[in-house]
């Protein structure tokens, strides 16, 4: 499955806006409105995926003869809070993407470093 990058900010978006400590289950977290208009299973591969870069943290249930889950998410991790500050802005997040499609990056390490450049030209 392709990681659509508008759902890795999406997620991260939804993620920072929850209550200190509140905990939601998929299903809960799904119907965040900076979900809207995503299919479950791109939100759940995009969570998946950004539970293995270390950008949230959630509880992932493994299984043998099926795909992985995320059944609870919990937080941003302080690099999801690093990640997600370069890609926030919404004239940032274009410029980020256009920058990325010209060079054929789309890897959330890439994209991070493309934020940081944007981000500090900016400054």
């Amino acid at each position: 499955m392709k990681l659509d990058i508008n759902c890795v900010r999406s997620v991260l978006l939804a993620t920072e806006s929850m209550n200190y400590g509140e905990q939601l289950f998929f299903q809960e977290f799904f119907q965040k409105p900076q979900l809207e208009g995503y299919s479950e299973d791109t939100v759940q591969y995009t969570c998946l995926k950004l539970v293995e870069a270390g950008y949230i943290d959630a509880k992932v249930v493994r299984y043998i003869r099926q795909a992985n889950r995320v059944t609870i998410i919990m937080d941003l991790t302080y690099n999801g809070h690093e990640f997600l500050n370069t890609i926030r802005s919404d004239k940032n997040w274009e410029k980020i993407k256009s920058t990325a499609k010209a060079a054929g990056v789309f890897s959330l390490k890439g994209l991070f470093e493309i934020g940081s450049t944007v981000a500090a030209a900016a400054i």
